[in-house]
């Protein structure tokens, strides 16, 4: 076995290690006293090491102090504490402020205890208030550890995180870019198109004024800037809400959602915790091709991206505009369209006994294909009444257009039921007209046969109902036509019906689901009718599914569509490429297509996708596309050759960040909460968990996609650092707020890994675990085995000095001076002898080592 060796004694490695930390155990708990005694490390012939500056209770300085607390071992809050006493007795200071930060149940303290908790100027001990409670703080990771009996507690949500935790972050402005350029070569024509969407931020504290638009061009129609929406918001905490002055949308949840300019202050869910909280759709669709994707509401594009040939799922889609049914265009490398459309609508949820919901808007309507835009006001409140019944109201009113609402939710034990009826009457220049809707939906989960049913059923029992998006369209017409030209072209829904259905079969049997909606008209005979059939699976290593479109349009237009795909990895490990095939069958014919993707480099960098398919003519094309993250930005393009024709894309995508020490770029877009990483000298090192991002030259990384109101682990890979820089810790907590750009510093030591060999005059070695401190009085390390020391330093000329033997604090000290270029071994290695200025320094180090034990 390899031990450690110093003069007279032979120490195995754990109990060598056991006396290096014994500095740094201590010093992290107030401790009872401690005395080690050590004849533990003993050698035959009877000498000591000294460890009399371990021995003894660590203290807590009274003072202030502002620490992470952690309750039973989870971090809860970061809050102001104060120790009070003297320096032979402190302890924690705590109030009636404090525990309720805690969410103590003070109600089952005694009459004693919260008399002393409402005394002036209060400070009690956890212990004396609290049977079975303990308080440690500890001042090297400035934590305070907490354990309280649950009993005391009041009951709290999983993942609530105080608000005194969240942080607003830096002054900075913020800025997305996604830009995607596009050519298509036809026998007769040749197409050309750019897309580019922006989002920006100034973030001033609590304050942020936020900006989304998109630009698009192409070679027949030039080139237009939409802007989506400009708005200056903020929190407001205490209310659990968010106030907006400037673009937005409605929530949708219970009238239809409009776009407007004005003011609104809402409740805002994500500050609760995910067991509290909401719903959008996911698009679903089959792509032949590199193809592009784009969704519309009401005519107005909201989302448009590339996808890859195969099945895919856009499920980041936030509606907007007035809600209601999208519109989904696939547009394949040869110019063919597939449309479709998807439904959606916002199903009343279940609100714990006790909560409210509300959205207080006011202001003009957005983005409606009419020549006036009108003032708008609508409010909504929801509440839950018990743990049976939530209750909800609202009206929405333009000077010509009223509409109310009134409905209760219903839990219950065969499922969930909601009920509401909304009348509406609009009356301009003369012209009226009034309606009723009712509505009821139901959802259940059966845990039995672990299957998912939600039905939502609209009818609409009065042909003269009309919702505000139809109420505009109809003055609109008045002020310029007729009132029977509005009111007779607009589709005014009769009933409609919708289903989803998702059956999970068991680990071994997949998982089916069903969707679909059918609605009718009043002013038209027809119907639409969609519906989606689809199941998936696996064995060992192959996936596959199965799935069934179809759609009927009120022109009786009908369109079934079939696929078969299944997916094979082509070996093991993290970058493995997976073969994916799919098949699909429609009136056209059918449509077959076989690729290989997947990533490489370490943080999975590139991604890419070859492929090849046949379409129902017996046409064969290929196709290739693939995306690179550089540290800045975000390269992507893609190939695809057909019959009669040929396409490509390049695209660059990425986000810029400019704050008070300068400039930092990501590869990732559309970034909303983001933290800026601060290590210096620490360029090269990446951030755990996001390929791509590497620390820049001067030591910065913007890290994304952080979830707000959430505890956020952000952790620095110390592989990539440079060798003469190491971080004092590599990992940080931040709660931050919706939108906040957040700055993490991360504490680095630059300076030359040295191993040094001191010993005395006489060449005997020095006192093992003598401390060892720089010229400034900075602790640098201790001595270890033989009289070796590991430290890091700084370059050039320093005096080290060696301290040891309890009260007399005996001394020695040495120069060294290290070179420019580093040692080929990457760790510079110096010899040299330890001296004083004491003449009986000698003496004293052979008291350290021979008569010290004494002392013990």
């Amino acid at each position: 076995m390899y031990y450690l060796k110093l003069k007279g004694f032979k120490l195995s490695p754990v109990s060598g290690s056991i006396i290096l930390v014994m500095g740094g155990f201590v010093s992290c708990n107030s401790l009872a006293d401690v005395s080690f005694n050590p004849d533990f490390l003993n050698s035959t012939v009877g000498q000591s090491v000294d460890i009399s500056r371990f021995n003894g209770e660590y203290r807590v300085p009274p003072g202030d102090y502002t620490p992470d607390i952690y309750l039973n071992g989870r971090l809860i809050d970061r809050a102001p504490v104060s120790m009070r006493g003297d320096s032979g007795k402190s302890h924690l200071c705590f109030n009636e402020s404090l525990l309720t930060r805690l969410n103590l149940n003070t109600a089952r303290l005694s009459k004693e205890s919260l008399a002393s908790l409402n005394s002036e100027n209060a400070c009690s001990e956890l212990e004396s208030l609290v049977p079975g409670a303990h308080a440690r703080l500890s001042l090297s990771d400035m934590r305070l550890n907490l354990s309280i009996p649950q009993a005391y507690l009041n009951q709290t949500a999983h993942g609530y995180v105080p608000p005194a935790m969240w942080s607003y972050g830096e002054k900075a402005l913020y800025l997305s870019y996604n830009t995607t350029y596009f050519e298509q070569y036809n026998k007769s024509n040749i197409y050309k198109s750019f897309y580019g969407d922006v989002k920006g931020s100034l973030n001033l504290g609590a304050w942020m004024l936020k900006h989304s638009g998109a630009y698009r061009w192409d070679d027949r129609y030039g080139g237009q800037y939409n802007d989506f929406s400009t708005a200056l918001q903020r929190d407001i905490p205490t209310w659990n809400s968010r106030i907006l002055f400037g673009d937005a949308n409605t929530s949708g949840e219970l009238f239809d959602s409009f776009s407007f300019r004005g003011v609104q202050l809402a409740t805002a869910d994500q500050m609760l915790p995910d067991s509290l909280r909401g719903y959008a759709p996911v698009v679903r669709g089959i792509a032949r091709t590199n193809a592009k994707v784009s969704i519309k509401q009401r005519d107005r594009v909201i989302y448009e991206t590339s996808v890859p040939p195969g099945e895919f799922a856009i499920q980041d889609l936030y509606p907007t505009g007035y809600g209601g049914d999208l519109q989904v265009t696939v547009t394949e490398a040869d110019g063919s369209q597939n449309i479709f459309s998807v439904p959606f609508s916002s199903v009343a949820e279940l609100l714990r006994p006790g909560r409210i919901t509300y959205n207080l808007v006011m202001g003009r309507l957005r983005n409606v294909s009419v020549s006036e835009e009108p003032y708008v006001f609508q409010g909504t409140w929801k509440q839950g009444v018990n743990n049976i019944i939530t209750s909800y109201t609202g009206v929405t009113a333009t000077d010509y257009y009223y509409s109310g609402i009134v409905g209760s939710a219903f839990g219950t034990p065969v499922g969930a039921f909601a009920f509401d009826i909304t009348g509406a009457r609009f009356n301009k220049d003369g012209r009226s007209q009034n309606g009723v809707s009712l509505r009821a939906s139901y959802s259940k989960y059966i845990t039995a046969t672990r299957s998912s049913f939600s039905l939502a059923a609209y009818r609409f029992s009065s042909s003269g109902y009309l919702d505000l998006h139809n109420a505009v369209y109809v003055a609109d017409n008045i002020k310029h036509h007729d009132f029977n030209a509005g009111y007779d072209t607009i589709s005014r829904p009769r009933n409609r019906v919708s289903l989803t259905l998702s059956q999970d079969l068991g680990n071994d049997f997949g998982q089916l689901y069903i969707s679909g909606y059918r609605e009718n008209y009043w002013n038209d005979v027809g119907s639409n009718t969609q519906y989606q059939a689809g199941y998936n699976n696996s064995y060992k290593w192959l996936g596959y599914g199965l799935a069934v479109n179809r759609t009927e349009t009120r022109n009786r237009e009908k369109e079934t569509q079939y696929l078969l795909n299944f997916s094979v990895p082509l070996g093991s490990g993290r970058n493995t490429p997976n073969l994916n095939s799919y098949t699909t069958i429609e009136k056209r014919g059918v449509t077959s297509q076989l690729g290989v993707g997947g990533t490489l480099g370490e943080q999975g960098q590139l991604s890419y996708n070859v492929s090849a398919g046949r379409d129902a003519s017996d046409n064969y094309s290929g196709n290739v596309s693939g995306a690179y993250k550089f540290r800045d930005a975000t390269l992507n393009g893609s190939f695809s050759k057909g019959k009669s024709y040929h396409s490509y894309s390049a695209g660059l995508s990425g986000s810029v960040v400019a704050f008070s020490d300068g400039i930092v770029t990501s590869p990732y877009d559309g970034l909303d909460t983001m933290a800026i990483v601060s290590a210096k000298d620490a360029a090269g090192a990446s951030v755990e968990g996001y390929s791509g991002v590497k620390l820049n030259r001067w030591g910065y990384a913007l890290v994304p996609y952080l979830t707000p109101y959430r505890i956020n682990n952000v952790a620095i890979n110390p592989k990539g650092l440079p060798f003469d820089v190491e971080l004092d810790a590599s990992s940080k907590q931040i709660a931050p707020a919706q939108g906040a750009i957040v700055k993490l510093d991360y504490a680095t030591r630059k300076g030359r890994m040295v191993l040094i060999r001191a010993t005395m005059p006489e060449g005997d070695a020095l006192p093992f675990g003598a401390a060892v401190t720089d010229s400034h009085g900075e602790n640098v390390g201790v001595v270890a085995q033989g009289g070796q020391i590991y430290a890091r330093l700084n370059l050039g000329k320093d005096r080290l000095n060696i301290h040891w033997g309890g009260k007399q604090q005996f001394t020695c000290a040495f120069d060294i001076n290290l070179r420019e270029t580093p040692s080929d071994q990457g760790i510079e290695r110096v010899n040299t002898v330890c001296d004083g200025d004491d003449p009986g320094m000698r003496q004293n180090l052979a008291f350290a080592q021979g008569t010290f034990s004494k002392n013990s």
